[in-house]
C-alpha cells in the first residue's frame, strides 16, 4: 500500500510538471503507466488466443502508450484520477479496433482459411467468425463488453477503469479518488451488475 501511494504522489509530481510546460514530463508520465499498460496487453491476449493469433504483447502495449502519449498532447489531466480515466480510455479503444481488425466483415481472422495447405478432399474453406468462438467470451461480445463500459455512469466506471483495466487494488482505488473502500466496493458491484445485464447473461472477464 505504501509503495502505492508513492507511485500516486510521483504522478502528481509529473502531471504538476506537465502543465508547466515541461518538455519531458509528458514522456516521463507515460513512462509511469507502462508497466500496468504491459500487464494489460499480457492479461488480455492471454484470456483472447485468437487476437494472440495475430499481435504479440508488445504489438498491443506499443499501440496502447502511442495513443496515451497522442492524447497528452492535447489533454493535460489535472489529477491522477484524470490520468488513470484517459488511459483507460485508450486501453479500451485499441482492444475494440483489434477484435474489429481481425474479427470483423472485412477482417483478416474472420476471413482466414484454417484448411490452407490441406490435401484436396479436405480443402473446404473454414473462416474464424466471431459468433463461432469457443473463448469465454464471444470476440463480438468482447467488443460490446468494452462498449457498455464507456457508457456507465461516471462515477462506476471510473471504479471500473482503476480496478479492472488499472489492476488496481480496492484501498489504492480509494486513494486515488479520495472515497472510501465501501464506497468502492458498492460502486465496482454496480458496475459488474450494470455490465452483465447490459452483454445479456455474457459472462464478464474476471
Amino acid at each position: 500500500m505504501q509503495e502505492s501511494l508513492g507511485h500516486t504522489a510521483q504522478l502528481v509530481g509529473l502531471l504538476d510538471l506537465m502543465r508547466t510546460g515541461d518538455q519531458t514530463a509528458r514522456r516521463r508520465v507515460v513512462e509511469h503507466a507502462c508497466e500496468r499498460l504491459r500487464g494489460l496487453a499480457r492479461k488480455m491476449l492471454r484470456r483472447y488466443p485468437r487476437v494472440h493469433r495475430w499481435e504479440e504483447t508488445d504489438d498491443v502495449f506499443c499501440e496502447a502508450v502511442t495513443r496515451l502519449h497522442r492524447a497528452l498532447e492535447t489533454v493535460q489531466p489535472e489529477s491522477p484520477r484524470d490520468f488513470y480515466n484517459l488511459a483507460a480510455t485508450q486501453i479500451r479503444r485499441v482492444l475494440i479496433d483489434l477484435s474489429r481488425r481481425y474479427y470483423g466483415p472485412e477482417g483478416l481472422g474472420y476471413h482466414h482459411d484454417t484448411m490452407a495447405g490441406k490435401p484436396d478432399g479436405e480443402s473446404q474453406q473454414r473462416y474464424e467468425k466471431a459468433d463461432t468462438s469457443g473463448e469465454p467470451m464471444t470476440l463480438a461480445a468482447w467488443t460490446e463488453f468494452h462498449k457498455q463500459v464507456e457508457a456507465l455512469p461516471e462515477e462506476e466506471r471510473e471504479v471500473f477503469n482503476l480496478l479492472w483495466y488499472e489492476q488496481m487494488s480496492q484501498e489504492e482505488a480509494s486513494e486515488v479518488l479520495g472515497v472510501t473502500t465501501r464506497t468502492i466496493r458498492r460502486r465496482w458491484q454496480e458496475a459488474r451488475y450494470r455490465l452483465q445485464k447490459a452483454c445479456l447473461g455474457e459472462p464478464l472477464p474476471e
